[in-house]
């Protein structure tokens, strides 16, 4: 018997009579949900020593066993199960569905039919007659059950899912099709609407359109909506990439990643304006109220080092992760990885459109009004983003190979958060070491913001193009890498 897989059936601590059953059950139903049957047959024994009055223990228990292939015991404890809980309808369910994985169909169709007259209202026992009718060869019986399924339980998507399962069994495509479309119509957060949709339409030979629907699982029915209809064109597509295509797909996607995150706050929106301001008051507070630190106009040097500063390392270790973070979508369809780091730098670049507009204001308030030398903060701003996309996705690049590097992001950046200069001025360094201090890029950026914000004076250009230079020439090598490596990231990935 199942009690067998435990000699000794004593539960542990945490799984005594004082925990609600549904806590305990948690117990033996997560090694089910990880496959591992034997250790949940296991669990069904223990528990059932303590809970022998809950039909779980029995049902569930008889599953972990069928799984194991130990067919013997898992009709005795169902058995067991009929006889003890008649209300319950799974025993005579998973009765049926243990006869039908031992052959014996016949005994499976008795149990089906005592629980149709014994249970009409459990929708289960349609779809499982239906599906053992269609094992037998009557496919008729099958649509006649699931149709009940579907008039009798209209918001109980597996009669919908088994509806367009028919279809695909009998190999009518067209009709799967639509009846993968009626489930993602009712039920639009239902992931196999999407998943074996997608399958159909890879028989049939529309594979963006199965690339649409895979997105639209990973990411939701926003992605349909954003990408829009997808008819298959009428001759094949050119198997060079599509570099408009890449940057629509990027920019929606950063968009929807936008758009999600504001969802999950209470306050949306407001909250990314909220969120900068409140860090720049602590800064001003802590440096300009209780410290009185650098004289006049330090808080204004400051907030203009600060700002553009965490944009970069907000942007830097948002992206750093993205690849592997991306693994399920990257093992679906065929999509370059440097998809994932530049959703991230789009995407905080429109987070960060709203924290410049509010440092404008502060420098308003401060008396440092705008001048036609802002205009020179374009090309900044562009350089800066270049920058990011080159270390974003160049950290990004690397860290499937080596994950634990980013441990050491975080630290990275704080030893470039003081070796900057936001936090002192530019003639505080000796003058000899100060041509060494400008190498670093983002010191150099902050000294740019400064002269256009603060002196109101023009960037240094010389340094500006010397910059941006050297960020072309660093993406130009990123790029090829990922070239080279894309067919290496999928495999890596989930090592």
């Amino acid at each position: 018997m199942a009690e067998s897989l435990s000699p000794t059936p004593s539960p542990p601590p945490e799984h005594d009579r004082r925990l609600a059953p549904r806590d305990a059950f948690q117990w033996a139903f997560d090694a089910q949900a990880a496959r591992q049957w034997q250790q949940a047959a296991r669990r069904w024994a223990t528990l059932r020593a303590v809970y022998p009055d809950h039909p779980p223990v029995w049902i569930q228990a008889a599953v972990a066993l069928r799984e194991l292939g130990s067919h013997d015991e898992a009709r005795h404890l169902l058995a067991e199960a009929r006889a003890r809980f008649e209300t319950h309808p799974g025993g005579w369910v998973q009765g049926a569905n243990t006869a039908l994985a031992d052959g014996d169909t016949a005994l499976a169709a008795r149990l089906l039919e005592e629980a149709r007259k014994r249970f009409p209202d459990d929708p289960p026992v349609w779809v499982r007659s239906a599906h053992l009718a269609l094992a037998t060869g009557d496919r008729e019986g099958a649509l006649r059950f699931n149709r009940h399924a579907r008039d009798a339980f209209p918001e109980w998507a597996p009669a919908f899912d088994q509806h367009a399962e028919l279809a695909m069994a009998a190999g009518d495509w067209d009709s799967a099709r639509q009846r993968w479309a009626e489930v993602r119509r009712r039920f639009p957060d239902h992931p196999p609407g999407y998943r074996r949709a997608a399958e159909v339409e890879e028989r049939q030979g529309r594979h963006r359109e199965a690339r649409r629907l895979r997105l639209a699982e990973e990411h939701g029915l926003d992605w349909l909506e954003e990408s829009g209809p997808a008819e298959p064109p009428a001759v094949a597509p050119p198997r060079r990439r599509d570099g408009r295509n890449f940057i629509d797909l990027v920019w929606t996607k950063a968009r929807l990643n936008l758009k999600s995150e504001a969802n999950r706050n209470h306050l949306r929106y407001l909250w990314w304006v909220i969120d900068p301001l409140l860090y720049m008051a602590v800064f001003y507070v802590v440096f300009g109220l209780l410290l009185n630190r650098g004289g006049e106009g330090f808080v204004a040097y400051l907030l203009t080092g600060l700002v553009p500063f965490q944009w970069f390392a907000k942007t830097v270790q948002h992206a750093s992760n993205t690849i592997v973070e991306g693994r399920g979508l990257m093992n679906q369809v065929r999509i370059s990885p440097l998809f994932f780091p530049l959703v991230a730098v789009v995407q905080n670049a429109g987070k960060q459109t709203l924290v410049f507009l509010m440092l404008a204001v502060f420098l308003l308030l401060y008396g440092l009004a705008p001048t036609m030398h802002w205009l020179a903060l374009v090309p900044v701003v562009l350089v800066q983003l270049l920058l990011m996309v080159g270390v974003g996705c160049g950290l990004a690049m690397i860290i499937p190979f080596v994950r634990d590097l980013i441990n050491l992001v975080p630290t990275g950046l704080q030893f470039l958060l003081f070796a900057s200069g936001v936090f002192y001025t530019l003639d505080t360094i000796p003058e000899r070491w100060q041509d060494l201090f400008m190498v670093n890029p983002l010191a150099n950026l902050l000294h740019q913001y400064r002269l256009i914000l603060l002196d109101h004076q023009w960037p240094d250009w010389s340094q500006l193009g010397w910059l941006t230079l050297g960020c072309v020439i660093g993406l130009v090598v990123v790029i090829l890498a990922y070239r080279r490596l894309e067919g290496v990231f999928p495999r890596v990935v989930v090592e």
